[in-house]
């Protein structure tokens, strides 16, 4: 036959993704589809597996048959697909509730289920998995088609510590190609021969040292097995002893302590945001100094060695090879890299050697007639403990490594390998994998497979015999991984590990007969949990047997480890009791950390934690002892939700706040809290630059008492989705905490508390309905308990815009006699001038009306809420606030969210009733709308700018004509209060507040969206016969934003619209002290608006201001002037940046100025660039980072105030 081009493709696939083969005349048929296989990307399945078809999809005979066809569709038996096995995710979580209560067991049970290949998804994340070891073969090789890629992840923050090390580098790296080039050498088994004598003289080091301890004395096996390795690979390795084999007590270098602080650290920074991890934070600031002790240390010991006379050796340790070492190019290692790979080594290379050999002396203790058999090999080879024993002596010991290989199964170091796949391919049992697809091969589910391994969790070296292995796939153990990036340290650790098993068990014998041990699932790697074994001098060691033969005793029987199950609803009562207590702290004046701290408690009652505490911040008793004392036999996990208002603590936290200032300048302090752990999740708004302030000062102060950091801290953004923010942290922090303790969810336990809370608002909330009768029934109509009953009264409404602007602001003045006064207020004072005045809107009759006729109530109803019930609900929700007996309308009317965006549980209860009255197509696409999907798309955002309202949502759903009223008091927001800054001062007259209020209207699709309570405020006309009365109440603003005491000094005020509210007070209060004769300082005011004829707010009283003296100097930017610059407030600042400056840092021994600034978050943010630019223009500091630091310096000097807003 003649030569052939061939078109070959996948059966099933279009020819958009074909290939051609030139065909020889003689070809073999079986050539033909290996040449197929290898155009399609078919990876890993006999050629002779392939099936080859024509167009019609008849199945080729022969090559005969080939060469008549122009197109051949390949396919594998059994036939390709492109839909993987796996468990349907859902929203959200994905197929986190099939992964748990232990996620390496939960892998298992999903391959028992699905098969070697599992398609999962977690948090929006795909995975595709495999504990197959044909399948783990593929995905673990490098080529074009599969690849090692750091991602984003905990990685991604190792790298910043260990740069281009080994470990942390993508394969396609040039520095990773030449390092792994250069390096292997020194792995070799040549190479490895030199490093015994090392080996042995530390091992010999230990045991003088474990000499030292008492007959069954209680040691901690993997603390001494981790100072063992972590000797091992300095001194051998970099020739650098850390000391750790000096004394029974010896202190752990500073090196180590750097190396423990950066790995814990960064798990915590994985989960942050970019610029978090910028701030000048306590936290931010121990990972530089960490990174700089091990960067700097390393390099000194390279430095060194450089100028010492063993520079040019490259035998006589890893750092003189990676010091001389060069490529066919003469290319060699950077001294940075070589840092990089020092740092590299020292972390991988000592903690699976210590895990190692702790899980090897904790199964020898548990099975005698393995024990037996190592002994004798031992005394076979000659090893004692006081001698070093021979590379020949420690490579005799064949069943020791039998032993060794049978622990790294059972306990793998790295539970589950990363690899990344490139382009479309097709692996073993015919999965097609896609290209961009992340993947993992589950090392602890294929070293369990019973497929491959029977009865896979039982201890049994002779697994590891030649004859047993020769039956195995050579993948299905992949301890060290495999390919170019395999362990490249394997045969370091490997003759480390025989050497010291070898000597310390001919001295020492270590024993345990408590439970079977677990793993950590709280660590990276496979970790024993809480492993301590007893510590005997060795007294049965055998004699050498003539013919080197070991024991055959019978299998002691011991107690099996066993795939952990749990029944559903069930939490196996002995782990149950192992559980910690959990406390449930809250700071909050809002109620949003309350809420969230209280869903917290709930979720944690029902996951089977016994004892679980919710209580305030400042209410804890654990922080007012003077030595904390931990809960008996128990460990505590405090879980700390607080906001934060201009940088301080709420009013229920005041006392933490000052607790931990105090505590942190006491000495001794770093140990105060040891035995806490802990996890925060603050709520701030990012338009403040003190966003996250508190939280952040608890966070960090905590780990400097000596608490661990349990779980990242969290932050939830109050100006978007807030609730999102909390509902995205808190599934991941029960992910891990369900994890490490073995506890299950489910989608009737779920870890979104949204979710968990839905729960109780589908169940009806207890309602007693009050007969006209019931003496609380005419309290209905009166029930107000917010602020107590507080009222103020409107004297003055008044427009401050002129004609023609086509947008409103109001000046209204108050009677604030009945309120309460702040307690920093002068004496004759109600107020702080500067302060702010909350005010809580009524709805208006028509939307409350339109509400409830719509859902049926009968407004002039009146109701009790069941106090059992306000237990399970929000607080924040209208069951959690009403108190006693309240009419229908009341609620509506003074407590209800009626005009803000609808929550995610209130729709949820909205769904459960569209699906009553329409099908479940309706009410599945609804729900749809509102959750979250598996792939971590959030349609709930669009949905709320669609519906705005929970009108809009009745208008678009009008089938749903009824709500359960007792759902809708569970599952409906209560209405927040609006704050506003005071413009005026208690020195005009104490008992009057006025406000500026921007009236909003928004027009959205035609339809009109009045503010809340703007619109609200704005309507109420004054009337001298009938007092019109609003709820309101004064917050202070605690001195962050208040006029100097000494009224000379000069300040300079910057604002935009309404934001010059609370500066009309400060020239109100100067104006008066001025005409008291008191000396007033230069007061100078940079102001925005749209026009001068239009929005010029308070342009009459600033001109009175201006002549009298008491305003200095007034710059006014007009954004919308048809002539003109359109300016902004800061490019007048720009303008008159000398004039300023020279306030901010005079010359001639006069007060620096003071600078306030007032307005929305982003004329904040201009308007402190533009303070950054000055600092760096008139050389005050050289850089941007300089002038950051100075503007913040003034901040915290409180010459610098922000009021902002969204």
């Amino acid at each position: 036959m003649s030569e052939k081009t061939l078109v070959v493709a996948l059966k099933g696939s279009s020819l958009d993704s074909s290939k051609s083969l030139h065909l020889a005349g003689d070809v073999r048929l079986d050539t033909v589809r290996q040449l197929a296989a290898d155009a399609l990307g078919i990876r890993g399945i006999p050629a002779n597996d392939l099936l080859l078809y024509d167009a019609s999809g008849h199945l080729l005979g022969g090559i005969d048959d080939v060469f008549q066809q122009q197109v051949v569709y390949v396919d594998v038996q059994g036939g390709i697909d492109d839909v993987f096995p796996g468990p349907k995710p859902l929203p959200f979580v994905g197929n986190l509730y099939d992964l748990l209560p232990n996620i390496d067991t939960g892998f298992m049970k999903l391959h028992e289920k699905y098969g070697p290949v599992v398609d999962i998804t977690l948090f929006g994340n795909r995975f595709i998995g495999t504990n197959d070891p044909y399948v783990a073969e593929e995905f673990l090789k490098e080529n074009e088609y599969f690849t090692k890629k750091i991602v984003p992840s905990s990685l991604t923050e190792a790298r910043k510590f260990a740069g281009t090390g080994l470990f942390t580098s993508d394969t396609d790296a040039q520095h990773w190609k030449l390092a792994h080039k250069l390096l292997m050498p020194a792995f070799s088994p040549r190479a490895i021969k030199a490093y015994q004598e090392e080996m042995g003289a530390i091992t010999s080091q230990t045991i003088s040292i474990l000499d030292q301890f008492k007959p069954g004395e209680d040691i901690d096996i993997l603390d001494w097995t981790t100072k063992v390795t972590f000797e091992a690979i300095g001194r051998i390795g970099f020739g650098y002893d850390f000391g750790l084999l000096d004394a029974k007590e010896a202190p752990p270098h500073p090196m180590i302590v750097a190396m423990k602080t950066l790995l814990q650290l960064t798990t915590t920074r994985a989960h942050q945001m970019d610029f978090m991890k910028r701030l000048p934070t306590s936290a931010n600031r121990q990972f530089d100094e960490s990174t700089k002790i091990m960067h700097d240390s390393v390099l000194e010991v390279v430095r060194e060695r450089k100028n010492g006379k063993d520079a040019r050796d490259s035998s006589k340790d890893l750092l003189g090879f990676m010091l001389n070492a060069r490529d066919e190019l003469d290319e060699g290692l950077t001294d940075e890299n070589i840092r990089d790979q020092v740092v590299t080594f020292l972390i991988a290379g000592h903690d699976t050697t210590a895990n190692t050999l702790a899980w090897f002396f904790y199964e020898l203790a548990r099975h005698p007639h393995v024990q037996a058999k190592v002994l004798q090999e031992i005394a076979n080879a000659g090893i004692t403990s006081d001698e070093l024993p021979t590379v020949e002596q420690i490579n005799s010991l064949k069943y020791t490594l039998q032993a060794i290989y049978e622990v790294l199964r059972l306990y793998a170091p790295v539970r589950k390998l990363t690899k990344y796949c490139r382009q479309d391919c097709v692996v073993p049992h015919g999965y097609k994998i896609p290209a961009n697809t992340a993947l993992f091969v589950n090392v602890y589910s294929l070293h369990h497979n019973e497929k491959f391994y029977p009865n896979p969790f039982e201890f049994d070296p002779d697994r590891f015999a030649p004859e047993e292995e020769q039956k195995r796939p050579a993948h299905a153990w992949v301890a060290f991984s495999t390919g170019p990036r395999g362990c490249i340290g394997r045969a370091f650790a490997i003759q480390e590990a025989r050497t010291v098993i070898a000597m310390l068990l001919h001295k020492f014998e270590f024993k345990y007969d408590g439970p079977p041990v677990e793993m950590d699932n709280f660590s990276a790697t496979t970790k024993p949990a809480n492993l301590t074994m007893t510590i005997h001098k060795r007294v049965n060691f055998p004699a050498p047997t003539p013919d080197a033969s070991l024991p055959n005793l019978a299998k002691t029987p011991t107690p099996a480890r066993v795939v952990p199950s749990v029944r559903p609803g069930q939490v196996d009562a002995d782990k149950q009791a192992q559980l910690p207590n959990v406390t449930f702290l809250f700071g909050t004046q809002t109620g949003v950390s309350q809420d969230y701290a209280n869903q917290l408690y709930n979720q944690a009652k029902e996951f089977g934690f016994l004892n679980v505490q919710l209580l305030d911040i400042d209410k804890w008793q654990g922080y007012q002892q003077a030595t904390y004392t931990p809960p008996a036999n128990k460990k505590e996990l405090i879980v700390i939700c607080t906001a934060t208002y201009s940088g301080s603590p709420p009013e229920n936290a005041e006392k933490f706040d000052r607790f931990l200032d105090k505590k942190l300048l006491e000495p001794g302090h770093e140990k105060h809290f040891e035995g806490v752990m802990y996890a925060v999740f603050g709520v701030g708004n990012k338009n403040w630059r003190t966003y996250q302030k508190f939280p952040i000062k608890v966070d960090e102060a905590l780990g400097q008492l000596g608490a661990t950091r349990f779980f990242a801290r969290g932050e939830g953004n109050t100006d978007e989705d807030v609730d999102s923010d909390f509902n995205v942290w808190s599934a991941h922090f029960w992910m891990s905490t369900l994890d490490g303790y073995g506890l299950s969810a489910s989608v009737d336990k779920p870890v979104v508390p949204v979710e968990s809370t839905s729960k109780v608002s589908s169940a009806n909330i207890k309602v007693r309905y009050l007969s006209p009768q019931d003496p609380g029934f005419q309290q209905g109509d009166d029930a107000d308990v917010r602020y107590g009953g507080q009222k103020a009264y409107i004297t003055v409404n008044r427009e401050l815009q002129q004609p023609g602007s086509g947008r409103s602001t109001r000046h209204i003045e108050l009677d604030v006699h009945e309120l309460t006064r702040v307690a920093n207020a002068a004496p004759d004072a109600l107020y702080v001038t500067g302060d702010h005045l909350e005010v809580l809107p009524l709805n208006s009759t028509a939307l409350v009306e339109s509400i409830g006729l719509h859902f049926g109530w009968i407004l002039d109803s009146v109701f009790e809420v069941d106090d059992v019930a306000k237990q399970s609900v929000s607080p924040r929700s209208l069951a959690g606030v009403i108190k006693g007996p309240c009419s229908i309308r009341n609620a509506l009317t003074k407590y209800a969210d009626l005009t803000g965006a609808p929550s995610r549980l209130l729709l949820h209860c909205f769904a459960q009733e569209l699906r009553r009255v329409t099908d479940d197509a309706t009410a599945d696409a609804f729900e749809r709308q509102i959750v979250m999907d598996a792939h971590g798309n959030d349609p709930y955002p669009a949905f709320i700018q669609a519906h705005r309202t929970l009108l809009d949502v009745v208008r678009a759903f009008p089938q749903v004509k009824h709500l359960d009223f007792g759902q809708f008091l569970a599952a409906a927001g209560v209405m927040q209060p609006r704050r506003y800054s005071i413009a005026s001062s208690p020195l005009a007259d104490k008992n009057t507040a006025a406000l500026t209020i921007g009236v909003v209207n928004d027009l959205v699709d035609g339809r009109h969206y009045p503010g809340f309570a703007s619109s609200y405020l704005a309507a109420l006309t004054p009337n001298p016969n009938e007092p019109v009365a609003i709820r309101a109440a004064f917050k202070s603003a605690k001195s962050s934003f208040a006029l100097p005491t000494d009224p000379s000094v000069p300040i300079l005020m910057i604002s935009a619209g309404t934001g010059i509210s609370p500066f009309m007070g400060f020239l109100q209060e100067r104006s008066i002290l001025k005409q008291q004769g008191h000396a007033v300082g230069a007061t100078t005011l940079f102001f925005g608006c749209r026009h001068p004829e239009q929005d010029f707010i308070y342009k009459d009283q600033l001109a009175a201001y201006q002549s009298e003296g008491v305003l200095t100097a007034l710059h006014v930017a007009f954004s919308r002037q048809e002539t003109g610059a359109s300016t902004y407030v800061q490019h007048q600042i720009l303008l008159h940046a000398a004039d300023v400056f020279a306030q901010m840092q005079p010359t001639n021994g006069a007060p620096p100025a003071i600078v306030y600034v007032c307005g929305s978050g982003k004329m904040s943010r201009d308007v402190r660039n533009v303070f950054v630019t000055m600092t760096t223009s008139f050389g005050a500091a050289e850089t941007d980072e300089e002038a950051d630091k100075l503007v913040q310096e003034w901040v915290d000097q409180g010459r610098y105030n922000e009021d902002v807003w969204g």
